[in-house]
C-alpha cells in the first residue's frame, strides 16, 4: 500500500511539473546539479532528460557564472524574481529566458534544493532591439514621455541635442528641456 501511494504521488509530481504554464522547470540542489526537469526544458536545452539530471545547472547557459550566482541568491536570498539567462541549445541556438525561482523545504524546514520555472522571452527581446533601431535610425531626436510628462525613452539625436546622457534624460520631466517649460507642458511649444 504505501508503495502505491508513493508512486502515485511521484505521478502526481511529474504531472504537475509538466503541465505548468512556464516553459521550463528545474529543480536544482544545494550543489548546483539539477534534480529533475520538465519537457520543456529539455527542449530548450536539446538534451534528454536523463542527461541533464545530475548535471551542473549552469553548464547550460551562455554565462554560467551569472547562472551559479543566480541560484546561490536564490539560497541566500530565498527566491529570485525575473532572473535573465541564456540557454544554449546543442544546436548552437540562444534562446533568453527570465527565470522566477524559490527554494523547497522538507517537512522539518529544511532547504532541499531550488525551484526554478522560466519563461522565453526571445521573441519579446528581439521585438524591443527592433524598436531601438527604429528609433534610433531617426536624425531627429524623438522622445517618449509617461502620462506625468516624464522622459521614458530617447534616441542618440535627443542626447546630441541636449547634452544629457540617455541614462540622466530618462525619469526626467520632458518639459525641462525646453526654454520655455510652461508652454512645453501646455504643449504650446
Amino acid at each position: 500500500m504505501a508503495e502505491e501511494l508513493q508512486r502515485a504521488s511521484s505521478a502526481y509530481a511529474r504531472s504537475l511539473i509538466e503541465a505548468s504554464l512556464d516553459p521550463s522547470l528545474v529543480t536544482i540542489s544545494a550543489q548546483g546539479k539539477i534534480t529533475d526537469v520538465n519537457e520543456a526544458s529539455v527542449q530548450a536545452t536539446g538534451v534528454p532528460r536523463e542527461q541533464l539530471i545530475a548535471t551542473d545547472f549552469s553548464d547550460y547557459f551562455t554565462e554560467p557564472d551569472k547562472a551559479r550566482a543566480g541560484y546561490q541568491k536564490v539560497f541566500s536570498e530565498g527566491f529570485v524574481r525575473d532572473y535573465p539567462l541564456a540557454i544554449r541549445h546543442t544546436t548552437g541556438r540562444i534562446l533568453d529566458m527570465l527565470y522566477n525561482a524559490s527554494v523547497y523545504k522538507d517537512e522539518h524546514g529544511k532547504v532541499l534544493g531550488v525551484f526554478a520555472a522560466a519563461r522565453d522571452v526571445t521573441m519579446q527581446k528581439q521585438a524591443s532591439q527592433y524598436a531601438r533601431s527604429l528609433i534610433e535610425a531617426s536624425l531627429d531626436p524623438l522622445v517618449t514621455i509617461n502620462a506625468e510628462g516624464k522622459i521614458t525613452d530617447v534616441n542618440e539625436a535627443s542626447v546630441q541635442a541636449t547634452g544629457v546622457p540617455r541614462e540622466r534624460l530618462i525619469g526626467t520631466a520632458f518639459s525641462d528641456y525646453f526654454t520655455e517649460p510652461q508652454k512645453a507642458r501646455e504643449g504650446r511649444c
